[in-house]
């Protein structure tokens, strides 16, 4: 029987320890996206910055002809810094489905290991009900029985002795 408790316990354990993992992870990717959207927001502004930027020396450019060169070369880091941020988004992005893929996989474990655990628990149930109930089921009705017979044997009057003798068979309950 206390196979069985112990079995019990460990279901429950591993259900509640399971729960707890996919409430992580869900907390996790929720955490994440979060976190991508405000760089994702901060990398536009930025990048809107950087335009405002670019045009403001554009016309600084035009109005000033000797620094013209100058302007140039600023111009084309401003437009590699506006790449590399671009990039940036991207590589948030491609990080936002693999850890969306992840998640999903690990919801499928989930809902994997929910379900073995929930068919182990009516096999479980299954058993307890084969092994334990029905044979105590038996055993109450057979006391019940031998209680019923006891009863009927001492609460009679003896009945008058029979002459014939019977075979042990039939005097088997």
């Amino acid at each position: 029987m206390s196979l069985e408790i112990l079995l019990v316990v460990f279901v429950g354990v591993s259900a509640v320890a399971l729960l707890l993992q996919s409430l992580s992870i869900w907390k996790f990717a929720r955490s994440m996206t979060q976190t991508l959207h405000t760089l994702d927001r901060q990398s536009k502004e930025l990048q809107e910055d950087a335009s405002e930027l670019i045009g403001g020396i554009q016309g600084i450019v035009e109005s000033m002809a000797p620094l013209s060169r100058i302007t140039e070369n600023l111009k084309s880091n401003m437009d590699l810094i506006s790449d590399l941020v671009k990039n940036r988004a991207q590589d948030l992005d491609n990080f936002v489905q693999e850890i969306t893929e992840m998640s999903r996989e690990q919801a499928s474990k989930v809902n994997y290991v929910v379900s073995d655990t929930i068919q182990k628990f009516e096999q479980t149930t299954e058993m307890l009900h084969e092994d334990l109930l029905k044979p105590a089921v038996e055993i109450s009705s057979f006391l019940k029985g031998i209680k019923a017979g006891l009863s009927y044997l001492f609460n009679k009057k003896a009945p008058p002795k029979s002459t014939k003798s019977y075979p042990e068979e039939e005097m088997f309950i």
